[in-house]
């Protein structure tokens, strides 16, 4: 047995004496929520390679959706990354830097499986896009919105969520986003228990987001179903994200997605929201 699964398997009778559940059944939710999980992103595969890419003369004319553009953009603003040449972004700590709060084997399965698989996805809807463009095939490029939005999303979205976490972090943060987040909220307890009960809140899968408003000149908290990007999606520069999927915490924390909300400010990187929100506030003009 290895040190990982001597680690699972400790873990699953721990859980089974909190929760009265039998490690049988935990196993069960366990895999029943991985399976989950690769089974939306196999169904994302298989959709890209399901679109069929029409040949100059036969393709339609139309207009392409913005969206498309603008995820692209975003993942470059983030990672610098040109359309297609998307990798795996390395941490800048230990996959069991986060613990107690986050397990070394969430983060390792986090991040080298699922943020993997969704760049994957990525590139193949890419290349799937880029024949489409070739041959002007503009209802093959909508077509692939779902997909590039989907696991566009996922890409950006773990990025800055891993960027957003670290082994000094936690506290009350300090310096301008402090002063905004207290601006708004009136204390950052207020903002922590909005942040916590929309994160808590989200149905099904999705993101609780801390995010910049260019237009109002002030933060705010919104949610987002799947991998919606946040900017995309309200219009709001994301300054702090938590990944509210189940593969984000289940291993650990069970159905209690509460404890996991609680424990993930534990290890906030207050010095990276502070030069998102600082870096977001320049780039509108304030």
């Amino acid at each position: 047995m290895t040190d990982k699964d001597a680690y699972i398997c400790a873990l699953e009778k721990k859980l089974a004496e909190l929760s009265g559940i039998e490690v049988g059944q935990i196993k069960k939710n366990r895999l029943a929520n991985a399976a989950d999980e690769a089974r939306v992103i196999s169904e994302m595969a298989a959709y890209v390679a399901s679109i069929t890419v029409q040949r100059a003369g036969q393709a339609q004319a139309g207009i392409v959706s913005p969206q498309i553009a603008d995820i692209y953009s975003h993942i470059n603003a983030e990672l610098s990354e040109a359309r297609g040449a998307h990798a795996l972004p390395p941490l800048k700590y230990d996959y069991n830097a986060l613990e107690p709060h986050i397990s070394g084997t969430i983060m390792e399965i986090h991040h080298t499986k699922h943020h993997q698989a969704y760049i994957n996805n990525l590139k193949a809807a890419t290349d799937k896009l880029l024949e489409a463009e070739e041959h002007k095939d503009v209802n093959a490029m909508n077509a692939l919105l779902p997909a590039i939005k989907f696991n566009g999303g996922g890409h950006l979205n773990h990025t800055i969520f891993w960027t957003n976490m670290s082994p000094n972090g936690g506290g009350e943060p300090s310096g301008p986003v402090a002063d905004a987040i207290n601006a708004e909220f009136g204390s950052f307890q207020a903002f922590k228990d909005k942040f916590s009960a929309a994160s808590v809140g989200v149905k099904g899968s999705g993101w609780g987001w801390l995010g910049y408003s260019p237009a109002d000149d002030k933060v705010g908290i919104a949610t987002c179903q799947n991998q919606d990007p946040l900017q995309l999606t309200h219009g709001l520069v994301p300054l702090l994200g938590l990944d509210v999927w189940e593969h984000a915490y289940y291993l650990q924390y069970k159905n209690l997605r509460a404890d996991y909300v609680k424990a993930f400010f534990n290890v906030i990187n207050w010095s990276n929201v502070n030069e998102r929100y600082e870096n977001a506030r320049k780039a509108a003009g304030h």
